[in-house]
């Protein structure tokens, strides 16, 4: 007979499983635009909206959550953002004008912010300490695995049916996992105490909530700088193409989940501060050793390759930390804790990605290795002196 799963998986699974569906709307689609630009006759810029307008749903949406999660609960807002999916999904795959598909994917992106929010409130609320850096880490590496194996998968698909499958997909799979998510999500966070001064104002006065959401931010943004320079930086510092940048997503993917399986384990062995503050010394010292190796001109593809599965297996370690200690706040505040962490990551990767894109085609790696460096070194200059 089979052993009961811990109580703690049965929360963290079925969470992983609505972000993972929440994650694939994005990513699964991504290498069905141009056919889906074809079929309806769109031009370029209209395609590329279709991916703008899911983004800027996610984000405005962090905000509507983390109000929301302590209003009606977590099992409500599991329940109405999986419907929101499913519904916005399906409108999505029977879009006939551009209209159509541009409201939905607008529905879509919100309902996906449903479950940035609540799952980490709900780990970080309902599990032990190590337990739940350990569910961050879960949750970390869905969100490691999805964008790398989604437009993979997307790509596959798209061989044998067209495009509006990724959105079926997408709807069933939230349906599917539906049931185990309401189960995992209780109706109210533990815990909660109603008299604790609540609201957005409230954390942003926090020097606390504020220096670790903005370390993290920092760090993370240092890593989507890479993620969404490195088309570019490939083409033009080595003249290499999509076939490395897969590579090198894969080698990432791996140093991230290596050892953000493990991080729970350490976090419990050094504490979450002291993790967060080894992790960020070594991304600081990894992207300016990368730097000078850059500068000296002994940067080939093996080492870029190194270079970033190094980075990623730090940030395994430093991620579902990091997430777990911001998220130390009261009960009530939980959800719009990880609303305002999430809006961080979310904006201040976008501002650096774009601020290095000007210089990609003349200093490609070289701007790339710079940002990443003077990223993680504000981030470690708030986090050298821990704040308690």
């Amino acid at each position: 007979m089979s052993s009961p799963l811990p109580a703690s998986l049965k929360t963290i699974l079925p969470l992983a499983a609505i972000t993972s569906a929440s994650m694939l709307a994005m990513d699964l689609y991504l290498p069905a635009v141009p056919a889906m630009q074809r079929s309806m006759g769109l031009s370029v810029p209209q395609g590329q909206a279709t991916i703008a307008i899911f983004l800027a749903g996610l984000a405005a949406s962090q905000l509507m959550w983390g109000e929301a999660l302590p209003r009606i609960g977590p099992k409500a807002c599991v329940k109405w953002g999986l419907i929101l999916l499913i519904v916005a999904s399906l409108g999505c795959a029977m879009a006939g004008h551009i209209d159509v598909l541009l409201a939905m994917r607008l529905l879509q992106g919100v309902a996906a912010g449903a479950a940035t929010v609540v799952a980490p409130a709900v780990i970080r609320a309902t599990l032990p300490e190590a337990d739940g850096v350990r569910g961050m880490a879960a949750i970390g590496m869905i969100e490691a695995i999805v964008p790398a194996a989604g437009p993979v998968l997307g790509t596959a698909m798209l061989l044998v049916v067209d495009w509006h499958w990724t959105f079926v997909i997408v709807g069933v799979m939230a349906l599917i996992a539906m049931p185990t998510a309401m189960r995992a999500a209780p109706r109210v966070l533990p815990n909660l105490d109603t008299s604790v001064r609540t609201g957005y104002l409230a954390l942003l006065a926090s020097r606390r909530f504020m220096r670790l959401a903005i370390a993290h931010a920092l760090c993370f943004g240092a890593l989507l700088t890479f993620v969404a320079s490195a088309p570019q930086m490939l083409h033009h510092g080595m003249q290499l193409e999509g076939d490395a940048f897969a590579l090198l997503q894969v080698f990432g993917v791996t140093g991230f989940i290596g050892m953000a399986s493990q991080s729970g384990r350490i976090s419990a062995r050094w504490g979450q501060a002291r993790a967060v503050q080894g992790s960020a010394w070594a991304h600081a010292l990894w992207c300016a050793g990368f730097v000078a190796l850059l500068a000296a001109g002994w940067v080939s593809f093996a080492v870029l390759v190194v270079f970033w599965m190094g980075f990623c297996g730090i940030l395994g370690v430093r991620g579902p930390a990091a997430f777990s200690d911001t998220l130390s706040v009261p009960v009530a505040q939980m959800g719009r804790a990880a609303a305002l962490l999430m809006l961080a990551l979310l904006v201040t990767s976008a501002a650096s990605a774009q601020a290095v894109a000007p210089f990609l085609a003349q200093w490609h790696l070289m701007a790339v290795g710079v940002a990443m460096t003077l990223l993680c070194l504000v981030s470690l200059s708030l986090v050298v002196k821990y704040p308690r």
